[in-house]
């Protein structure tokens, strides 16, 4: 009776190797992760190429902050996200917006709008001033709005 071997027999690019069967397993799981990762990176190269397609499309059609786009065999739905961007000389207002000026913009590197600032030019908020439209227009000529990135979200149909 020949004696049982604690050795497998694998093969890696054509070259032959003996190993325990423990140590056959992990390459074996190796060269499958690895196999995967690459079809999933292709994938999702693919992906992105078609959800940056219909960002486009979206931005074309924007309705608020989520567009939806509707096909026969599902709905994507693309949700803008923006952030307002400060000038390097937004502390020349500083003196016309008073206190505000702090509860509107936080010195970072640069400087970040805040939460505030957001509402304040949506007019969900006045703050307190009489004519807010005139400040609006001075902090307008400081701050631009700056798309970040869309976040696109599909959706099968049910049948």
């Amino acid at each position: 009776m020949p004696k049982k071997t604690m050795f497998k027999r694998t093969q890696v690019q054509g070259k032959k190797y003996d190993l325990p069967a423990e140590e056959v397993e992990i390459e074996k799981l190796i060269r499958k992760g690895l196999s995967l990762s690459e079809r999933i990176s292709a994938l999702n190269s693919q992906l992105d190429q078609i959800k940056s397609r219909l960002t486009s499309l979206a931005r074309d059609r924007r309705d608020g902050t989520t567009t939806k786009l509707k096909g026969i065999s599902g709905t994507a739905s693309v949700t803008f996200r923006e952030t307002l961007i400060c000038d390097d000389r937004i502390l020349e207002i500083k003196q016309d917006l008073g206190s505000l000026f702090d509860r509107f913009f936080q010195k970072k590197e640069g400087w970040k709008a805040t939460k505030n600032l957001r509402q304040f030019l949506e007019g969900e908020h006045a703050f307190g001033l009489k004519d807010p439209e005139e400040i609006k227009a001075l902090i307008g000529s400081h701050v631009t709005q700056k798309e970040t990135k869309p976040n696109v979200k599909l959706v099968p149909s049910e049948f």
